[in-house]
């Protein structure tokens, strides 16, 4: 039964029409004009869900970058200094100086810590960003807010 109501729906013109007559729900069975709305319903809050979600994780990963660059940027700074003062005041300044070259961070959540321990120095940055309204959708599931990079160097030749 199913077969030739498949048939029927498939075929135009006088075969559909007189099945229509005697057995008016197979018309509903045919009529796929609904279709795509019902389509379009169902995969519309999909699509935001990535869309939203390819949104907030680039903006995340744009931030964490950012980060990553100023922490070897600071490392780099870092060589040139002559004692370990000089080395951490070098490190700390182009690390802050890069984030605000950025221009999309907040200094007051960004912290720049150096460490020297034998012959490495490492430079660590801190970003707090949790008030980035962007990375706290309520149907997206969140990226970490606190971001931590590194970036460590050798002293004193290879």
């Amino acid at each position: 039964m199913a077969l030739r109501l498949r048939e029927a729906c498939r075929h135009s013109g006088k075969i559909a029409v007189r099945l229509d007559r005697r057995r008016p729900w197979r018309r509903l069975y045919c009529d796929r004009a609904g279709a795509v709305l019902i389509e379009f319903a169902v995969l519309t809050p999909v699509l935001l869900l990535f869309t939203f979600g390819i949104i907030s994780y680039s903006w995340w990963y744009f931030l964490a970058n950012g980060v990553q660059h100023a922490a070897n940027d600071g490392a780099r700074a870092a060589i040139a200094g002559l004692d370990s003062g000089e080395r951490q005041a070098l490190a700390i300044g182009r690390a802050t100086d890069n984030l605000r070259a950025v221009g999309r961070y907040d200094m007051q959540q960004a912290r720049v810590a150096v460490v020297e321990q034998a012959n490495r120095l490492t430079v660590t940055v801190t970003y707090d960003a949790s008030g980035i309204a962007t990375l706290r959708l309520p149907f997206v599931p969140a990226p970490p807010t606190r971001i931590v990079q590194r970036a460590t160097i050798l002293l004193g030749g290879l």
